[in-house]
């Protein structure tokens, strides 16, 4: 499927053993005729087997989702796909975005090292934050959210939509993330966050 290319950022979602409906970052090394190379991080290899899964990745504003099997056999942090006959297209749903200014925690999935962002919004597909760093299109990125005094607290994987330098600060970038491994659980919890917020101060924006 030519819409599969190298480098493509994949989430996989083990069908048994997962009611939480978790998701885990890989990136897609190799396209054969049969099979897709895929390198993901210690999560992923760290729970439990599932050969059924769901596969899902992001163009533009459309996910794309497909059903594959994983073969045993893995090659440190390599595993094999394999490769699907047919793929299922949907909109990214906007959701209701909640202001806020509150100090974040990042890293970059394939680099050492953490940053600090200011979350500026947040809605249950992804936030907006600013940094000192700028961040190409399509960087993973791995993020922490806390809120001091709220209760919500969730680190998941994000995928960089844009990024724009500020026009007041040289050295100061505004980012837009889209969440990719926000478990089912998790969004559910991020949707309710939202929505009790929103009511104590309206002011609903799409994201």
């Amino acid at each position: 499927m030519s819409i599969l290319r190298q480098s493509l950022a994949l989430q996989i979602m083990p069908i048994d053993d997962n009611p939480e409906g978790n998701r885990y970052q890989g990136i897609l090394e190799t396209l054969g005729d049969r099979h897709l190379t895929v390198r993901v991080d210690d999560d992923y290899l760290n729970a439990a087997a599932s050969e059924a899964v769901k596969v899902e990745f992001t163009m533009a504003n459309f996910r794309f989702r497909f059903d594959s099997q994983v073969e045993a056999e893995r090659n440190g942090k390599l595993i094999r796909i394999v490769k699907p006959t047919k793929l299922f297209k949907s909109v990214i749903r906007k959701g209701q975005r909640l202001k806020l200014d509150s100090v974040i925690g990042y890293n970059v999935w394939t680099e050492p090292g953490r940053y600090e962002a200011t979350l500026t919004d947040l809605s249950p597909v992804g936030l907006r934050m600013v940094t000192d760093r700028q961040l190409a299109k399509n960087t993973l990125i791995s993020v922490n959210v806390y809120l001091p005094g709220k209760s919500l607290r969730f680190i998941c994987q994000g995928l960089v939509r844009w990024c724009t330098r500020e026009t007041s600060e040289e050295r100061r970038y505004t980012c837009g993330v889209l969440f990719t491994t926000l478990s089912n659980e998790a969004t559910k919890r991020v949707e309710r966050f939202v929505a009790e917020e929103l009511q104590k101060n309206p002011g609903v924006e799409p994201l």
